[in-house]
């Protein structure tokens, strides 16, 4: 690998990098697309999908921290987890409530 300035330390693709970025990818989108969700706030049954996705983005974010050793990005997405995990909890009996209208 070529050394410059911006490769210093950085492994190149192809290396342990990669799981990295598929992780961080997953993570970025679902936290995205769980945001989008819960922002059009459709219906009851949509606002719990986005939470849950939310939980999964969360849980990508921790494991993305814990290999990386950011406490900093552990412990914020543990304190998401468990506001998404709150918001599923308030909303849930409206979905299944609009469920079975």
């Amino acid at each position: 690998m070529k050394q410059g300035p911006l490769t210093v330390g950085r492994p190149s693709f192809g290396e342990s990098m990669d799981i990295l970025i598929i992780l961080r990818t997953f993570a970025a989108v679902t936290t995205v697309l769980a945001a989008a969700l819960v922002a059009a706030n459709l219906n009851a049954r949509v606002t719990v999908l986005g939470f849950v996705i939310f939980i999964v983005a969360c849980i990508a974010w921790m494991v993305d921290g814990w290999i990386e050793s950011k406490a900093s990005l552990v412990i914020q997405n543990v304190i998401l987890l468990f506001i998404n995990a709150i918001g599923v909890w308030r909303w849930y009996p409206k979905a299944e409530k609009e469920a079975k209208s």
